[in-house]
């Protein structure tokens, strides 16, 4: 078996690769014969396939592809168990659906994976500092989770404008400037809600009394079940309407505009639907 590029000397760089401290030592490892390995060192004949087998169980970060042809790295970056497993989960769970659009949402989640749980730990931190009430530190959760799964959208809604450049976001003046501002104010929410700062605590407008509402203790008010029963159902609700939107097809272009005049016998607005969504128009 011929190594291209280190006929003759393959296993002396494999061995300084590998930083060991003598042939000896590496005989020992492969539980390989010396014999055989001075052999090979001198290239005297080539390796049998078992042999490199031997050599690439006994020293993982060996590159098998470098073995067999001498071409690549000598070695290679090894995964451990939670990298292989979380790579085999990725091929069997999300690649396999073949939706680019799963595969996005996947990255945005692990994007944001340790950042949501920083901002959760920091958030029970907080609360144990300032003494909330367990009740009140229930709220707290639940907005805090509402408010990251929301960034989490408008995290998935910015790339795709960003990347794919498709017709309904390319082609609205601003979209990936409002998409970027609105995840800026989901950040500052999030970093409210995690320092438990309240909204009068910083600058808002005041309102007035037609808009204030009659302020209700969660003691009073709702219990620690109740609390937990409309977080799952807010969750389960914003999780329906998200598969609903995504599921819904395109509307027919003359649909669009339906309900915008007051009367709908008019021609020119609905025809006007037909030449705007036309695709010769597009081309």
């Amino acid at each position: 078996m011929e190594n291209s590029e280190n006929t003759g000397n393959w296993l002396k760089i494999l061995i300084e690769k590998l930083n060991m401290p003598s042939t000896a030592e590496f005989c020992r490892k492969a539980d390989l014969n010396r014999g055989l390995v001075d052999k090979l060192s001198k290239g005297m004949h080539s390796p049998r396939l078992d042999t490199l087998q031997k050599i690439k169980n006994a020293f993982p970060e060996t590159n098998m592809n470098w073995l067999i042809s001498g071409k690549g790295n000598v070695l290679e970056e090894v995964q451990d168990d939670d990298e292989m497993k979380l790579l085999e989960l990725f091929r069997a769970k999300i690649k396999a659906e073949g939706n680019p659009r799963t595969i996005q949402k996947y990255f945005v989640s692990v994007e944001y994976f340790v950042q949501d749980q920083r901002e959760m730990d920091e958030l029970e931190t907080n609360a144990t500092a300032q003494d909330v009430k367990d009740q009140d530190l229930m709220f707290y959760r639940m907005q805090l989770l509402f408010l990251q799964y929301r960034r989490h959208l408008v995290s998935n809604l910015l790339n795709q404008a960003s990347n794919t450049g498709s017709l309904i976001t390319s082609s609205i003046p601003g979209q990936k400037e409002k998409y970027s501002n609105l995840l800026d104010h989901l950040n500052n929410e999030i970093l409210k809600t995690v320092k438990l700062i309240a909204d009068d605590e910083v600058n808002i407008p005041e309102k007035t009394d037609q808009d204030v509402a009659p302020e209700t203790s969660l003691d009073e008010e709702m219990s620690e079940d109740e609390v937990r029963e409309m977080t799952t159902r807010i969750i389960q609700e914003v999780d329906e309407a998200l598969i609903l939107a995504e599921s819904d097809p395109l509307p027919d272009p003359k649909e669009t505009l339906e309900g915008v005049y007051a009367d709908q016998s008019v021609e020119a607005p609905l025809s006007f639907a037909d030449s705007f969504f036309s695709p010769d128009r597009w081309r």
